[in-house]
């Protein structure tokens, strides 16, 4: 997914600002919600962070909501800590906030259902995963990457003149099929933990996915 989404743009025409700035943004959320390594956690908790989040949600299509995000509260070691409890291991080998679409969807889906929808997707737009990506498709980061993907696809399109409508109904299908159904809970679940920053980065998130599948879908008329 990583050189997928890194050759994104080269050669390409310019993009719609709008579109490119989703795209960004979802790149962004991507890492945030990635290990904290040192790069990461000098960014976090850098003023220009926010300051580079509100010059791309002003470009957005849609009306989002952002007064910047919280700095670590934690010690960059303690923060690896915290991210690997919350996240990943927590205390009985069951994190409190899983970072994995079936985690949510029990009852709904089986893991195997939802793996075998995300594959399609994946396959539909000649996505190829490898190493753990392919193990774990439903991994939050790997579903932002690819909504960052169809996005600057999206835009491509726009800026070369060709039809765009295949991308955009893509986006509003894997939103709500997938990320649009089970962010919501996730975030119900971060919001009661006690780093701030996770907490802000989490609420933007929702609130942002909200905002550009609102944008996706069709305009009613009354």
């Amino acid at each position: 997914m990583e050189g997928v989404l890194a050759a994104h743009g080269r050669g390409d025409p310019l993009p719609d600002a709008g579109i490119e700035a989703t795209a960004q943004i979802y790149l962004l959320l991507g890492r945030l919600f990635s290990y904290p390594a040192e790069e990461i956690q000098v960014v976090t908790r850098h003023a220009s962070l926010n300051a580079a989040v509100m010059g791309l949600v002003e470009s957005l299509p849609s009306t989002v909501s952002f007064g910047g995000f919280p700095a670590p509260s934690l010690l960059p070691e303690e923060l690896e800590s915290e991210y690997i409890r919350l996240f990943d291991l927590g205390f009985a080998g069951s994190p409190p906030c899983s970072l994995y679409e079936a985690d949510y969807r029990k009852g709904e889906l089986s893991r195997a259902e939802i793996l075998e929808e995300l594959f399609r997707f994946y396959g539909h737009f000649d996505v190829s995963l490898g190493g753990a990506e392919r193990d774990y498709p439903d991994h939050l980061v790997v579903e932002l990457e690819f909504m960052a993907f169809l996005a600057g696809k999206e835009a491509g399109a726009i800026a070369r003149g060709t039809q765009p409508d295949s991308y955009r109904l893509a986006q509003k299908d894997f939103l709500e099929r997938h990320l649009g159904c089970w962010v919501p809970r996730l975030d119900s679940r971060i919001q009661r933990v006690e780093e701030p920053f996770y907490r802000g980065v989490s609420a933007f998130m929702r609130e942002f996915i909200e905002g550009h599948l609102s944008s996706l879908r069709p305009a009613r008329i009354d």
